[in-house]
């Protein structure tokens, strides 16, 4: 069945629980599951994957028993994942200070608990926020507590999804700009813009913004028992690798969204078309995911379920998602070979004129060559 796909998340975040229940060595189980992905899957996620040949009919069919009971399994699992991680540490099957290898194991701790806090955390939370029903939607402010963001859906739903590709959407990196501080402003852009619509929301309802029932708090409330538990459980010092897994989560997290709208461009008020994100169609990357990197189709209509959005081969590609991220981290090799072929394309064959021309001022502005003209 094709939904059986979608159980690469779950089973991903568990083979990290079974990392803490195992301990020693074992921790590094969900940092060496990126690993493998990276060499031995790139290949694999490049080579596509294509369910839209499928009749609609039949996708939706194969995902009505499990499509969502698959991905509800990542919040239990994420829980279980921190409480084994304390009693690991509690019980000493992994030190993490004050012994030999305690930093081996400190660090393989934070990586561990960091990857799996995003990498399939996220799509979930994400696909979670978007659905009408309050219980999704409070399911994915708890899976986004585990990167630090739990009012993730308020700046993403407001803020991005109407303001996408233009200056005013902190999602949306500059060309010429690095991940390394893009996922800096994409964070404290979240952070923002949610306190920001808070405030205009309660000052129409007569109330403060500093009011309890600003959803900040809840952002308080939510990392804060995470922090606190874990730091109860198992010590001050698995308190603060809770607080660096965290870290590293939301800067993860931010990377994704570099990939997904770097320097792209369009008009404020024009309709979101076809070409105003890019997308990511691996075998691989699709299923752990949840489809979000079919983008453009997701940003056409938010509240389509992931299940029965239908990838856009036509629409600009990225190559691997797994590539990009390893490009990205040496802005060189992103911006010369990733980066402006693909931008450029898209100014030429993508970009309406009036788009072609914001491209060229910003392409003038990082100092790139001025492939586009407004002929």
């Amino acid at each position: 069945m094709d939904a059986l796909r979608y159980f690469l998340v779950p089973a991903m975040t568990l083979t990290g629980v079974a990392g803490f229940i195992l301990g020693g060595p074992f921790v590094w189980l969900g940092r060496p599951v990126r690993l493998a992905w990276h060499r031995h899957l790139r290949g694999a996620d490049a080579t596509g994957y294509r369910p839209a040949e499928r009749s609609q009919g039949a996708l939706a069919r194969d995902c009505t028993g499990c499509r969502y009971r698959t991905i509800y399994l990542q919040f239990p699992l994420m829980v279980a994942l921190y409480l084994a991680f304390a009693n690991s540490v509690a019980t000493g099957t992994n030190p993490i200070w004050g012994t030999d290898g305690s930093a081996w194991q400190l660090i393989g701790s934070i990586a561990s608990l960091a990857w799996l806090s995003a990498v399939p955390t996220l799509p979930v939370a994400h696909e979670l926020m978007h659905r009408r029903h309050w219980f999704p939607r409070a399911v994915a402010k708890g899976l986004s507590a585990f990167y630090g963001d739990p009012n993730r859906d308020v700046a993403h739903i407001v803020t991005h999804h109407v303001h996408l590709d233009t200056a005013k959407d902190s999602d949306t990196p500059l060309r010429g700009q690095t991940i390394y501080s893009f996922v800096f402003q994409a964070t404290w852009g979240s952070y923002k813009d949610t306190w920001e619509k808070q405030g205009e929301i309660l000052s129409r309802l007569g109330h403060s913004p500093w009011s309890w029932r600003n959803v900040m708090w809840l952002q308080l409330v939510l990392v804060g028992a995470i922090i606190l538990g874990v730091a109860a459980a198992a010590g001050p010092i698995a308190g603060f690798a809770t607080v660096g897994a965290m870290f590293f989560a939301k800067m993860f997290v931010e990377g994704f969204n570099y990939f997904q709208h770097y320097g792209l461009l369009r008009v404020e008020g024009d309709p979101i078309a076809k070409h105003h994100a890019w997308n990511h169609l691996g075998m691989i990357v699709r299923p752990i995911g949840v489809e979000i990197t079919n983008h453009i189709n997701h940003h056409l209509d938010g509240h389509i379920p992931f299940y029965e959005l239908q990838p856009e081969p036509k629409a600009p590609q990225m190559p691997s998602l797994f590539l990009c991220f390893l490009c990205g981290l040496v802005p060189p090799v992103w911006h010369r070979f990733i980066a402006q072929p693909r931008l450029k394309d898209w100014d030429l064959h993508f970009a309406s004129p009036s788009e072609r021309k914001l491209a060229m001022a910003a392409n003038t502005q990082t100092g790139w060559p001025a492939w586009a003209t407004t002929d």
